[in-house]
């Protein structure tokens, strides 16, 4: 697990050179599948502390789902969500690239995805742990949610990191599609921005 934290905070700052290193390990897809299942399990602990605190959904979720019990149901789909999300977008990223000229294993680009996509949602995490624990310490939600709510420096502090964690999701996923399907930079970056797309759009869609 160790190898796997290393790579996470190396996908987050030299992505590039974190995503050549891991093309050369021999267990690069288990390392991926572990990075997705930490991230999964993280969530899902977050989401256990906010279905404990009868946490209401902020915003409405494409899942036909009663919002008052929303967060109890989302404790069992949370780690399957996101390992479904990494696999789909590895894989539609790996059929776009091939119009692009792309080439390389599936487990390589995979790998060096599931990386690009756990650095963000990490980063996205963090604040979604917060908002459970202080629900969990018995603040009120919608006093938690009132200092995003109105315009001011906490909202716009929300804003500009949310911001980062979306640049971050672009620029790793760019630079996993030209390492891991060996692709020139327009060609990795609308590659990247597609599966980028598939995979923010799968969780946007049912993680609240």
């Amino acid at each position: 697990m160790a190898s796997v934290l290393l790579y996470l905070g190396a996908a987050t700052f030299v992505p590039r050179r974190a995503f050549l290193r891991l093309g050369g390990e021999r267990r690069k897809f288990a390392k991926s599948f572990r990075v997705m299942l930490l991230v999964g399990i993280l969530y899902t602990l977050s989401v256990i502390g906010l279905a404990a605190s009868g946490a209401m959904l902020p915003a409405p979720a494409f899942l036909p789902l009663d919002p008052h019990n929303y967060y109890f149901y989302e404790i069992f789909f949370t780690l399957p969500a996101f390992i479904a999300a990494w696999l789909i977008a590895s894989g539609t990223g790996t059929l776009v690239s091939l119009i692009m000229g792309g080439r390389g294993s599936f487990k390589t680009a995979a790998a060096t995805w599931a990386f690009a996509f756990a650095a963000p949602a990490f980063m996205m995490w963090l604040p979604h742990a917060v908002f459970s624990g202080f629900l969990a310490l018995g603040m009120s939600q919608r006093e938690f949610m009132s200092y995003t709510a109105e315009p001011g420096p906490w909202q716009s502090g929300f804003w500009v990191y949310q911001g980062l964690a979306v640049l971050l999701l672009i620029v790793g996923s760019a630079k996993a599609a030209a390492v891991g399907r060996s692709l020139r930079p327009v060609a990795a970056l609308l590659t990247g921005l597609f599966a980028a797309g598939v995979f923010a759009g799968i969780i946007g869609l049912v993680i609240r």
